[in-house]
């Protein structure tokens, strides 16, 4: 039991960390995001900086990936490449759109990067056409015969009508801290336990 306690208790505590970390890692982002944005031409981009990039879209590799959910309606995240100057390649979500004819892109797009999203996927879906389930940079490479994209980059905002996608954690600070209370309470209900379970055998 006494076991019990301490490992509840420093899970607790591993948690509060957790939910520390993640805070400073959102005002980290936020502060980057409010920079001015960076002409960006070539080599991999610093993460959450604003960017105007240099180069040009291919809009022949453009995806759809499936079955995302804004304001309750279906649709899709239109995922088209952006070739760099020095012909590296970003992946830029320029948004959510209701069906699989969006608009083409606009020139010059202010973009900020972000880490690989990932996506839940019971199982490997092959890409059915264009339209994806679930993508990263090996998948995109295969189905696309393009180097492998260095960085995946949201759209700061959206000229083309899409609906764009904002940055944020995948589990937020405060999922953290309850879970710390819920290990805590474990902890207080193991100290209940055993003192109760004490008091008992010592009668």
């Amino acid at each position: 039991m006494a076991t019990l306690i301490l490992i509840t208790f420093c899970m607790g505590l591993w948690q509060l960390s957790r939910a520390n970390n993640k805070q400073l890692l959102i005002e980290q982002q936020a502060k980057q995001e409010a920079l001015p944005p960076l002409l960006w031409a070539r080599g991999t981009p610093p993460l959450f900086r604003p960017l105007r990039l240099t180069g040009q879209w291919l809009p022949q590799a453009q995806i759809l990936l499936d079955h995302r959910i804004e304001a309750g309606q279906i649709g899709y995240h239109v995922i088209t490449p952006f070739q760099l100057s020095d012909h590296s390649i970003v992946l830029v979500n320029r948004g959510w759109w209701p069906d699989t004819q969006p608009p083409q892109a606009s020139p010059s797009p202010i973009v900020s990067t972000q880490a690989w999203p990932r996506y839940i996927e019971l199982a490997q879906t092959l890409p059915a056409d264009h339209i994806f389930q679930n993508i990263n940079p090996e998948r995109f490479a295969a189905w696309s015969k393009l180097p492998q994209p260095i960085a995946y980059a949201l759209m700061q905002e959206s000229k083309d009508g899409l609906i764009v996608q904002h940055s944020q954690p995948a589990i937020p600070p405060e999922r953290h801290l309850a879970y710390t209370a819920t290990w805590w309470g474990m902890c207080l209900a193991g100290i209940f336990l055993w003192r109760r379970f004490k008091r008992e055998t010592e009668l």
